[in-house]
């Protein structure tokens, strides 16, 4: 069957986007027709000069604030062009277009201009904010969304396009769906067990994709970036309290080192890639699997640069960040969120401080670049394991290849933490995850901006830099304003 898939902004521009790219390579392989646009690339590309801020991901709230979308990206961004596009996804008549969702508003108007060209068309959305957790609820209840999927989207996928072409109009048999319903409910079909052995996905297809769009600058004249992504795994070994992609995936699965390395190999040639970046929450889940890739690739060097999100862990030893180096591995990413092993605990993560410092001096010896965020404001940071965060910055800043981003926590839901909103003494408004507070008056919103300001002090001390604040609901004023009172206790 036909099939169009659509990604939409704002996603990174130096590599085509995963989430299509799986999924026209997993129906290519089930005989069905897939044809995939990277509307965020095309976008970005098409978007004037003074507009290309808006992918910056500080400013993804915009993308997701109705009034925010409405009254400016429309206007300036979308609306111009969004006929065009509509015209090449609806080129090849399919019966069913799958959107991969970032921008819950750019998904509802790419959908509502679709279903006004082709009322019969079934129109699908996935991606990791369509939990019903995050917006999946939002998605369904916008009209022209016939089905939102939840968790991995390969399966569900597979069975609503065979419904679909058998003619079949009830999908509450799939599971992993979200189904608006006539009397304006929507039926959650329930948690979709997890694709067990995921070797047998195919490799990401980009074939449709205008391979030449993809940069890694951020102003004119946007050079090729020639790289791709895939990933080693799914899932996360580790359950952090705050994460809701660790709930999302339900458990960890890795792939062999070999069907990597071939994977890798396969791309390189086919693109003409230069360098190369895993997806995955984390790439040393199985520390065998990965060593394995590092000894194959040291065997047979692809000549290619490449990198990932790490944990920090007892295993990922001075040795081990030797071997990734001779493998060719440049950079890994870190979420150290806190300096204080107190927090640290408290969120679930199985390290302490001195165990983050080991690391730290054995990238630094070993020469291996990283990039790192941390949290603001978990309900076991008062004030006193901020200073000690601060304290650890200023005693490390000089083995941090670049400043960490920074975010303040959400509560969302579906995550360890929010389903522990008692025990820690939470209360939040519905809705509001990022203003939440503790009863006992320690730590609220103002609480969070006032030591995001400290944070931003001693970046610009330390770093040179100011902080970089990444949430997507950051429409909320961080600046102190005088009706902001921070509280004395800790």
């Amino acid at each position: 069957m036909r099939v169009s898939l659509v990604a939409t902004p704002i996603w990174a521009m130096k590599t085509p986007p995963l989430t299509t790219a799986y999924l026209t390579g997993w129906l290519k392989k089930r005989g069905h027709e897939p044809f995939q646009l990277d509307w965020n690339i095309e976008l970005f590309h098409h978007a004037p000069t003074h507009l290309k801020e808006y992918w910056d991901r500080t400013h993804l709230h915009q993308w997701q604030d109705e009034n925010h979308y409405r009254d400016n990206v429309i206007p300036n961004i979308t609306g111009p062009t969004i006929d065009g596009y509509v015209d090449r996804i609806l080129e090849n008549s399919p019966r069913l277009v799958g959107i991969s969702t970032y921008s819950i508003e750019a998904t509802k108007h790419l959908a509502r201009v679709l279903k006004e060209r082709d009322p019969k068309l079934c129109i699908v959305v996935g991606g990791q904010v369509c939990d019903p957790g995050f917006y999946g609820y939002n998605l369904a209840w916008s009209g022209p969304i016939d089905l939102v999927v939840h968790g991995e989207g390969e399966g569900p996928l597979l069975e609503i396009i065979e419904t679909v072409e058998a003619g079949g109009e009830d999908f509450s048999h799939i599971r992993g769906l979200l189904i608006p319903q006539p009397d304006g409910q929507v039926l959650d079909t329930g948690l979709r067990d997890p694709i067990r052995d995921i070797s047998e996905l195919s490799w990401p297809d980009f074939e449709d994709l205008p391979m030449d769009y993809y940069t890694a600058m951020d102003s004119e004249p946007f050079a090729p970036s020639r790289a791709v992504s895939t990933l080693m795994s799914r899932g996360c070994v580790r359950k952090c309290d705050f994460c809701l992609q660790a709930e999302i995936w339900q458990n960890f699965r890795y792939r062999k080192g070999q069907d990597i390395y071939d994977e890798m190999a396969a791309h390189k040639e086919r693109y003409g890639l230069t360098n190369f970046h895993f997806n995955d929450l984390v790439i040393n889940g199985s520390a065998r699997q990965l060593d394995q890739l590092c000894t194959l690739l040291i065997k047979n060097p692809l000549d290619m640069p490449w990198g990932g999100n790490a944990i920090v862990s007892r295993h990922l030893t001075r040795e081990l960040l030797e071997k990734l180096r001779a493998a060719g591995c440049e950079f890994l990413g870190f979420g150290f969120e806190s300096f204080s092993t107190k927090v640290l605990h408290a969120m679930g993560k199985k390290y302490d401080d001195d165990e983050v410092s080991r690391l730290l001096h054995d990238m630094h010896d070993v020469g291996m670049r990283f990039f790192s965020n941390l949290i603001i404001g978990h309900p076991a940071e008062g004030r006193k394991e901020f200073a000690e965060t601060i304290s650890f910055l200023v005693q490390h800043h000089h083995l941090f290849t670049e400043a960490p981003t920074s975010s303040i926590l959400i509560v969302q839901k579906n995550t360890p933490i929010y389903r522990a909103r008692e025990r820690w003494g939470i209360e939040m408004d519905e809705g509001d995850a990022l203003g939440w507070w503790l009863r006992d008056g320690s730590n609220d919103l103002a609480e969070r901006k006032h030591r995001a300001q400290v944070m931003n002090f001693f970046y610009e001390s330390l770093f040179d830099t100011g902080l970089k604040i990444t949430d997507m609901d950051t429409h909320k004023d961080l600046t102190l304003g005088e009706g902001d009172i921070i509280p004395r206790t800790a």
